[in-house]
Protein backbone atom coordinates (compact mmCIF):
# COMPACT_ATOMS: atom_id res chain seq x y z
CA UNK A 1 0.00 0.00 0.00
CA UNK A 2 2.95 2.39 1.11
CA UNK A 3 4.35 1.71 -2.84
CA UNK A 4 0.88 2.79 -4.02
CA UNK A 5 0.69 6.17 -2.14
CA UNK A 6 4.18 6.64 -3.32
CA UNK A 7 3.21 6.07 -7.16
CA UNK A 8 0.24 8.12 -6.84
CA UNK A 9 2.25 10.94 -5.10
CA UNK A 10 4.50 11.13 -7.84
CA UNK A 11 1.71 11.14 -10.58
CA UNK A 12 0.39 14.06 -9.02
CA UNK A 13 3.58 15.84 -8.74
CA UNK A 14 3.85 15.19 -12.89
CA UNK A 15 -0.19 16.38 -13.14
CA UNK A 16 0.74 19.69 -10.98
CA UNK A 17 3.89 20.17 -12.98
CA UNK A 18 2.31 19.67 -16.42
CA UNK A 19 -0.57 23.02 -15.61
CA UNK A 20 2.05 25.18 -13.32
CA UNK A 21 5.08 24.89 -15.56
CA UNK A 22 3.35 26.48 -18.79
CA UNK A 23 1.30 29.01 -16.43
CA UNK A 24 4.48 30.25 -14.80
CA UNK A 25 6.26 30.73 -18.44
CA UNK A 26 3.17 33.07 -19.15
CA UNK A 27 3.08 34.85 -16.52
CA UNK A 28 6.91 35.70 -16.95
CA UNK A 29 7.15 36.59 -20.42
CA UNK A 30 4.47 39.18 -20.09
CA UNK A 31 5.96 41.45 -17.88
CA UNK A 32 3.97 44.44 -18.88
CA UNK A 33 1.40 42.66 -18.65
CA UNK A 34 1.06 40.43 -15.85
CA UNK A 35 -1.62 39.46 -13.60
CA UNK A 36 -1.33 38.41 -9.94
CA UNK A 37 -4.65 37.23 -9.80
CA UNK A 38 -4.28 34.72 -13.11
CA UNK A 39 -1.12 33.31 -11.52
CA UNK A 40 -3.16 32.71 -8.31
CA UNK A 41 -6.00 30.82 -10.46
CA UNK A 42 -3.54 28.91 -12.07
CA UNK A 43 -1.61 28.01 -9.15
CA UNK A 44 -4.82 26.82 -7.25
CA UNK A 45 -6.24 24.52 -10.40
CA UNK A 46 -2.63 22.79 -10.81
CA UNK A 47 -2.68 21.88 -6.61
CA UNK A 48 -6.54 21.31 -6.97
CA UNK A 49 -5.52 18.44 -9.34
CA UNK A 50 -4.07 15.64 -6.85
CA UNK A 51 -6.54 16.79 -4.20
CA UNK A 52 -9.51 16.43 -6.54
CA UNK A 53 -8.08 13.26 -7.83
CA UNK A 54 -7.53 11.98 -3.89
CA UNK A 55 -11.63 12.41 -3.39
CA UNK A 56 -12.79 11.03 -6.29
CA UNK A 57 -10.34 7.64 -5.62
CA UNK A 58 -11.63 7.74 -1.66
CA UNK A 59 -15.43 7.69 -2.95
CA UNK A 60 -15.48 5.37 -5.64
CA UNK A 61 -12.52 3.07 -4.91
CA UNK A 62 -13.31 -0.73 -3.83
CA UNK A 63 -10.67 -0.82 -1.37
CA UNK A 64 -11.57 -1.58 2.06
CA UNK A 65 -9.57 0.19 4.10
CA UNK A 66 -10.81 -1.72 7.45
CA UNK A 67 -9.45 -4.70 6.18
CA UNK A 68 -6.25 -3.27 3.86
CA UNK A 69 -7.67 -5.43 1.18
CA UNK A 70 -10.28 -4.84 -1.85
CA UNK A 71 -14.21 -5.19 -0.61
CA UNK A 72 -15.18 -5.91 -3.75
CA UNK A 73 -15.12 -9.73 -3.38
CA UNK A 74 -17.35 -9.22 -0.19
CA UNK A 75 -19.76 -6.44 -1.61
CA UNK A 76 -23.47 -7.30 -2.31
CA UNK A 77 -23.06 -6.00 -6.27
CA UNK A 78 -20.18 -8.54 -6.48
CA UNK A 79 -21.98 -11.96 -4.90
CA UNK A 80 -25.59 -10.68 -7.05
CA UNK A 81 -22.58 -10.53 -9.94
CA UNK A 82 -21.42 -13.75 -9.34
CA UNK A 83 -24.27 -15.05 -9.03
CA UNK A 84 -25.75 -14.30 -12.21
CA UNK A 85 -22.09 -15.40 -14.21
CA UNK A 86 -23.45 -18.71 -12.41
CA UNK A 87 -26.72 -18.78 -13.40
CA UNK A 88 -25.68 -17.68 -16.72
CA UNK A 89 -23.20 -20.93 -17.01
CA UNK A 90 -25.63 -23.06 -15.45
CA UNK A 91 -28.30 -22.41 -18.24
CA UNK A 92 -25.63 -23.09 -21.10
CA UNK A 93 -24.54 -26.26 -20.01
CA UNK A 94 -28.11 -27.45 -19.31
CA UNK A 95 -28.11 -27.26 -23.68
CA UNK A 96 -24.44 -28.50 -23.86
CA UNK A 97 -23.83 -30.88 -20.90
CA UNK A 98 -20.99 -32.46 -23.01
CA UNK A 99 -18.85 -29.30 -22.24
CA UNK A 100 -16.46 -30.63 -20.02
CA UNK A 101 -14.39 -26.87 -19.67
CA UNK A 102 -17.73 -25.29 -18.96
CA UNK A 103 -18.42 -27.70 -16.64
CA UNK A 104 -14.65 -27.15 -14.54
CA UNK A 105 -14.95 -22.77 -15.13
CA UNK A 106 -19.04 -23.64 -12.81
CA UNK A 107 -17.02 -25.71 -10.43
CA UNK A 108 -14.05 -23.10 -9.62
CA UNK A 109 -16.87 -20.43 -9.14
CA UNK A 110 -18.51 -22.47 -6.61
CA UNK A 111 -15.59 -23.05 -5.18
CA UNK A 112 -14.47 -19.33 -5.39
CA UNK A 113 -17.69 -19.02 -3.19
CA UNK A 114 -17.25 -21.96 -0.94
CA UNK A 115 -19.99 -23.70 -1.92
CA UNK A 116 -17.58 -26.92 -1.96
CA UNK A 117 -20.66 -29.31 -2.33
CA UNK A 118 -22.02 -27.94 -5.52
CA UNK A 119 -18.44 -27.89 -6.97
CA UNK A 120 -17.71 -31.06 -6.44
CA UNK A 121 -21.22 -31.98 -8.35
CA UNK A 122 -20.12 -30.27 -11.49
CA UNK A 123 -16.42 -31.26 -11.26
CA UNK A 124 -18.21 -35.53 -10.68
CA UNK A 125 -20.29 -34.09 -14.19
CA UNK A 126 -16.60 -32.79 -16.03
CA UNK A 127 -14.55 -36.05 -14.57
CA UNK A 128 -17.65 -38.38 -16.23
CA UNK A 129 -17.24 -36.77 -19.31
CA UNK A 130 -12.75 -36.96 -18.99
CA UNK A 131 -11.41 -38.88 -16.65
CA UNK A 132 -7.83 -39.09 -17.83
CA UNK A 133 -7.41 -35.06 -16.80
CA UNK A 134 -5.12 -34.75 -14.61
CA UNK A 135 -6.28 -31.12 -13.58
CA UNK A 136 -10.14 -32.37 -13.39
CA UNK A 137 -8.76 -35.72 -11.06
CA UNK A 138 -6.89 -32.76 -8.94
CA UNK A 139 -9.68 -30.51 -8.80
CA UNK A 140 -12.42 -33.36 -8.51
CA UNK A 141 -10.61 -34.70 -5.76
CA UNK A 142 -10.02 -31.18 -3.27
CA UNK A 143 -13.59 -30.13 -3.80
CA UNK A 144 -14.28 -34.10 -2.25
CA UNK A 145 -12.51 -33.56 0.30
CA UNK A 146 -13.82 -30.25 0.91
CA UNK A 147 -17.12 -31.38 1.24
CA UNK A 148 -17.22 -35.19 2.13
CA UNK A 149 -17.59 -35.54 6.05
CA UNK A 150 -15.45 -38.58 5.27
CA UNK A 151 -12.72 -36.38 3.30
CA UNK A 152 -9.52 -37.90 2.32
CA UNK A 153 -10.87 -41.41 4.26
CA UNK A 154 -13.78 -41.29 1.47
CA UNK A 155 -13.43 -41.00 -2.15
CA UNK A 156 -11.25 -37.93 -2.19
CA UNK A 157 -9.11 -40.17 -0.97
CA UNK A 158 -9.10 -42.45 -4.33
CA UNK A 159 -9.39 -39.82 -6.24
CA UNK A 160 -5.68 -38.73 -5.62
CA UNK A 161 -4.25 -42.11 -5.13
CA UNK A 162 -5.18 -42.19 -9.20
CA UNK A 163 -4.09 -38.63 -9.54
CA UNK A 164 -0.90 -39.46 -8.78
CA UNK A 165 -0.55 -43.02 -10.85
CA UNK A 166 -0.91 -40.74 -13.55
CA UNK A 167 1.43 -37.62 -12.71
CA UNK A 168 3.61 -38.86 -9.44
CA UNK A 169 5.01 -34.99 -9.23
CA UNK A 170 1.77 -33.17 -9.15
CA UNK A 171 1.97 -30.71 -6.70
CA UNK A 172 -1.94 -31.06 -5.25
CA UNK A 173 -1.70 -34.45 -5.78
CA UNK A 174 1.38 -35.07 -3.17
CA UNK A 175 -0.20 -32.37 -0.76
CA UNK A 176 -2.85 -34.36 -1.32
CA UNK A 177 -1.58 -37.72 -1.08
CA UNK A 178 0.72 -37.04 1.55
CA UNK A 179 -2.10 -36.27 4.39
CA UNK A 180 -3.93 -38.94 3.44
CA UNK A 181 -0.73 -41.56 3.62
CA UNK A 182 -0.03 -39.44 6.63
CA UNK A 183 -3.60 -40.26 7.90
CA UNK A 184 -3.58 -43.99 7.14
CA UNK A 185 -0.32 -44.45 9.41
CA UNK A 186 1.36 -44.84 6.37
CA UNK A 187 4.78 -43.06 7.09
CA UNK A 188 7.09 -43.88 4.55
CA UNK A 189 5.09 -42.87 1.73
CA UNK A 190 3.61 -40.25 3.74
CA UNK A 191 7.73 -38.97 3.68
CA UNK A 192 7.68 -39.49 0.51
CA UNK A 193 5.49 -37.60 -1.03
CA UNK A 194 5.77 -34.65 1.63
CA UNK A 195 9.07 -34.23 0.64
CA UNK A 196 9.35 -34.28 -3.09
CA UNK A 197 6.92 -31.52 -2.58
CA UNK A 198 9.15 -29.27 -0.53
CA UNK A 199 11.42 -29.73 -3.27
CA UNK A 200 8.84 -27.89 -5.97
CA UNK A 201 8.89 -24.19 -3.82
CA UNK A 202 5.28 -24.90 -2.17
CA UNK A 203 3.66 -21.52 -1.12
CA UNK A 204 5.76 -20.10 2.01
CA UNK A 205 2.52 -20.21 4.60
CA UNK A 206 2.62 -24.12 3.68
CA UNK A 207 6.36 -25.41 3.96
CA UNK A 208 6.11 -25.42 7.96
CA UNK A 209 3.34 -27.34 7.78
CA UNK A 210 4.80 -30.06 5.51
CA UNK A 211 7.96 -30.12 7.25
CA UNK A 212 5.74 -30.53 10.60
CA UNK A 213 4.27 -33.83 8.77
CA UNK A 214 7.78 -34.94 7.37
CA UNK A 215 9.39 -34.89 10.73
CA UNK A 216 6.41 -36.62 12.08
CA UNK A 217 6.41 -39.36 9.87
CA UNK A 218 9.79 -40.02 10.02
CA UNK A 219 9.57 -40.15 13.98
CA UNK A 220 7.15 -42.52 13.50
CA UNK A 221 8.52 -44.55 10.97
CA UNK A 222 12.16 -44.56 13.06
CA UNK A 223 9.91 -45.80 16.47
CA UNK A 224 9.85 -42.26 17.57
CA UNK A 225 7.12 -39.88 19.63
CA UNK A 226 3.88 -40.62 17.87
CA UNK A 227 2.87 -36.76 18.47
CA UNK A 228 3.32 -34.55 16.11
CA UNK A 229 5.85 -31.98 16.52
CA UNK A 230 4.36 -28.97 17.77
CA UNK A 231 4.72 -25.67 15.12
CA UNK A 232 3.72 -21.95 14.52
CA UNK A 233 -0.03 -22.02 13.37
CA UNK A 234 -0.55 -21.96 9.48
CA UNK A 235 -3.37 -19.72 8.15
CA UNK A 236 -3.53 -20.81 4.34
CA UNK A 237 -3.08 -24.04 4.32
CA UNK A 238 -5.91 -26.22 2.53
CA UNK A 239 -6.25 -29.09 4.38
CA UNK A 240 -9.06 -32.03 3.62
CA UNK A 241 -8.92 -34.56 5.76
CA UNK A 242 -7.93 -34.15 9.75
CA UNK A 243 -4.29 -33.94 9.45
CA UNK A 244 -1.90 -33.40 12.64
CA UNK A 245 -2.54 -29.93 12.83
CA UNK A 246 0.03 -27.23 13.38
CA UNK A 247 0.28 -26.03 17.03
CA UNK A 248 -1.11 -22.43 17.96
CA UNK A 249 -0.43 -20.29 21.50
CA UNK A 250 -3.38 -20.80 23.78
CA UNK A 251 -4.30 -16.87 24.26
CA UNK A 252 -6.34 -15.26 26.30
CA UNK A 253 -10.07 -14.96 24.92
CA UNK A 254 -9.21 -11.19 23.80
CA UNK A 255 -10.25 -9.63 20.16
CA UNK A 256 -12.23 -10.60 17.59
CA UNK A 257 -12.76 -14.40 17.47
CA UNK A 258 -14.59 -17.21 19.47
CA UNK A 259 -13.75 -17.27 23.36
CA UNK A 260 -13.70 -21.11 24.89
CA UNK A 261 -13.55 -22.25 28.32
CA UNK A 262 -12.42 -26.17 28.15
CA UNK A 263 -12.62 -28.25 31.33
CA UNK A 264 -12.24 -31.99 31.67
CA UNK A 265 -14.67 -34.00 33.75
CA UNK A 266 -12.88 -34.84 36.84
CA UNK A 267 -14.84 -38.70 36.44
CA UNK A 268 -12.41 -38.64 33.91
CA UNK A 269 -8.93 -37.03 34.72
CA UNK A 270 -7.72 -40.49 35.85
CA UNK A 271 -7.80 -41.71 32.25
CA UNK A 272 -5.02 -39.13 31.08
CA UNK A 273 -1.36 -40.69 31.90
CA UNK A 274 -0.02 -37.07 32.37
CA UNK A 275 0.63 -34.50 29.77
CA UNK A 276 -1.19 -35.72 26.50
CA UNK A 277 -1.79 -33.87 23.30
CA UNK A 278 -5.14 -32.68 23.11
CA UNK A 279 -7.04 -30.96 19.98
CA UNK A 280 -9.24 -27.91 19.50
CA UNK A 281 -11.42 -28.19 16.44
CA UNK A 282 -13.56 -26.54 14.51
CA UNK A 283 -15.63 -27.77 11.60
CA UNK A 284 -18.77 -26.80 10.04
CA UNK A 285 -22.11 -27.90 11.64
CA UNK A 286 -23.52 -30.20 8.69
CA UNK A 287 -20.06 -31.88 9.16
CA UNK A 288 -16.32 -32.14 6.65
CA UNK A 289 -13.09 -31.69 7.62
CA UNK A 290 -11.81 -29.21 10.43
CA UNK A 291 -11.89 -25.92 9.12
CA UNK A 292 -9.66 -24.78 11.95
CA UNK A 293 -7.47 -26.24 15.09
CA UNK A 294 -5.63 -25.49 17.90
CA UNK A 295 -2.98 -27.77 19.13
CA UNK A 296 -3.03 -27.51 22.89
CA UNK A 297 -1.97 -30.22 26.44
CA UNK A 298 -4.27 -31.55 28.64
CA UNK A 299 -1.74 -30.16 31.61
CA UNK A 300 -3.72 -27.17 30.66
CA UNK A 301 -7.09 -27.59 31.83
CA UNK A 302 -8.92 -26.30 32.34
CA UNK A 303 -8.37 -22.98 30.29
CA UNK A 304 -9.62 -20.33 28.34
CA UNK A 305 -8.38 -20.07 24.51
CA UNK A 306 -9.27 -18.04 21.95
CA UNK A 307 -10.28 -19.25 18.47
CA UNK A 308 -10.22 -16.92 15.63
CA UNK A 309 -9.03 -16.68 11.76
CA UNK A 310 -5.48 -16.64 12.09
CA UNK A 311 -6.22 -20.80 13.00
CA UNK A 312 -8.26 -21.44 10.00
CA UNK A 313 -6.27 -24.66 8.26
CA UNK A 314 -8.11 -23.85 4.77
CA UNK A 315 -7.26 -21.56 1.87
CA UNK A 316 -10.27 -18.42 1.90
CA UNK A 317 -12.01 -20.07 4.83
CA UNK A 318 -12.35 -18.30 7.82
CA UNK A 319 -14.04 -19.19 11.14
CA UNK A 320 -15.52 -15.31 12.31
CA UNK A 321 -17.76 -15.32 9.17
CA UNK A 322 -19.22 -18.98 9.65
CA UNK A 323 -23.16 -19.17 10.44
CA UNK A 324 -22.71 -22.04 12.70
CA UNK A 325 -20.15 -24.92 13.98
CA UNK A 326 -19.34 -27.70 15.75
CA UNK A 327 -16.50 -27.07 18.56
CA UNK A 328 -15.17 -30.02 19.49
CA UNK A 329 -12.09 -30.51 22.20
CA UNK A 330 -10.41 -33.99 22.20
CA UNK A 331 -7.87 -35.22 24.58
CA UNK A 332 -5.99 -37.54 22.18
CA UNK A 333 -4.50 -40.75 24.05
CA UNK A 334 -2.93 -41.96 20.75
CA UNK A 335 -1.61 -38.54 19.98
CA UNK A 336 -3.33 -38.87 16.69
CA UNK A 337 -5.61 -35.50 15.43
CA UNK A 338 -8.35 -37.92 14.15
CA UNK A 339 -10.48 -39.74 17.01
CA UNK A 340 -9.39 -43.22 17.95
CA UNK A 341 -11.33 -45.03 20.41
CA UNK A 342 -10.75 -44.35 24.41
CA UNK A 343 -10.25 -40.93 23.39
CA UNK A 344 -12.02 -38.06 25.71
CA UNK A 345 -14.07 -35.57 24.31
CA UNK A 346 -16.59 -32.69 24.39
CA UNK A 347 -18.41 -30.52 21.63
CA UNK A 348 -21.09 -28.02 21.19
CA UNK A 349 -22.58 -26.39 18.42
CA UNK A 350 -21.83 -22.44 18.47
CA UNK A 351 -23.94 -20.02 16.22
CA UNK A 352 -22.64 -16.71 15.37
CA UNK A 353 -23.59 -13.94 17.62
CA UNK A 354 -23.18 -15.81 20.81
CA UNK A 355 -22.46 -13.46 23.59
CA UNK A 356 -19.88 -14.53 25.97
CA UNK A 357 -17.56 -17.36 26.45
CA UNK A 358 -18.45 -20.76 24.91
CA UNK A 359 -17.91 -23.68 27.25
CA UNK A 360 -17.02 -27.17 26.28
CA UNK A 361 -17.07 -29.75 28.90
CA UNK A 362 -14.49 -33.53 28.03
CA UNK A 363 -16.68 -36.30 29.39
CA UNK A 364 -17.15 -38.80 27.04
CA UNK A 365 -15.23 -41.48 25.90
CA UNK A 366 -14.96 -42.22 21.96
CA UNK A 367 -15.68 -45.71 21.00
Amino acid sequence: MTQFWIAALALGLVAVAIVLVPVLRAWAKHEADRSSAALGVGIVIALAIPVVSMMLYARWTTWDWSTGGSSMAASPDAVHEMDQAIAALEQRLAGRPEDVESWMLLGRSYMSMRRFGDAAQAFRRAYALDSTSVQVLADFGEALALSDPEGLQGEAGAIFERLLAMSPSHPKGLWYGGLNAYENANWALADQRLSLLLTMNPPETLIPLIEERVEAARAHTAGGPTAAPETPAVAQATVAAEPAPAATEVAPASGSGISLEISLDPALAARVPGPTPMFIIARNAAGGPPLAVIRANSDELPMSVKLTDANAMMEGVTITDQAELELIARVSLSGSPAERPGDLFGAVNYARGNSGPTRIRIDRIAE
